[in-house]
């Protein structure tokens, strides 16, 4: 057994008895962005009412950059996002297709936000907790934003 090896055991080792690094959790937390990401724009192709798939759109614009200055955070410690676990159910329709993003979404950011909490304060990197703080922050306005719009596809809701 090499070298590289022999720390390959050493990291398995040390993940299982204290559990992932952070930077581990925030590769998954980069993937379950970039999936969500990818379903938001496919999405906002499907919606049938311009205005709201625009808003979509957008949104899913906004994640993206996000999502970019996640993978660079990730790049620079060599490492990549890692894809969700599996893929969630698309919907039927406009409205429980975006409602499904805006859950996950809703989840991501409060993920994010507690992410980015243990950044600060497990003698993690403070500047970079600021950072992933500041996308939470703007994560949970785009939620509020696509809120907005499932609101407005929802079959029963009033006009």
């Amino acid at each position: 057994m090499g070298i590289a090896q022999d720390m390959g055991l050493f990291d398995r080792l040390r993940n299982a008895i204290a559990g992932p690094r952070l930077i581990d959790e925030l590769a998954i937390l980069a993937g379950d962005s970039e999936d969500l990401v990818n379903r938001l724009r496919r999405h906002a192709e499907r919606v049938s009412y311009p205005k709201i798939a625009q808003g979509a759109k957008e949104i899913a614009e906004k994640e993206a950059a996000h999502q970019k200055t996640m993978r660079a955070i990730l790049a620079a410690r060599s490492m990549w996002p890692r894809p969700p676990a599996e893929a969630a159910h698309e919907g039927i329709n406009n409205w429980e297709r975006l409602s499904n993003d805006l859950q996950m979404l809703l989840l991501f950011a409060r993920n994010l936000h507690r992410h980015a909490m243990r950044w600060e304060g497990e003698g993690g990197d403070a500047a970079l907790g600021e950072t992933l703080k500041k996308i939470a922050d703007e994560a949970s306005e785009d939620e509020f934003e696509l809120r907005l719009l499932v609101a407005k596809l929802d079959p029963q809701a009033l006009d």
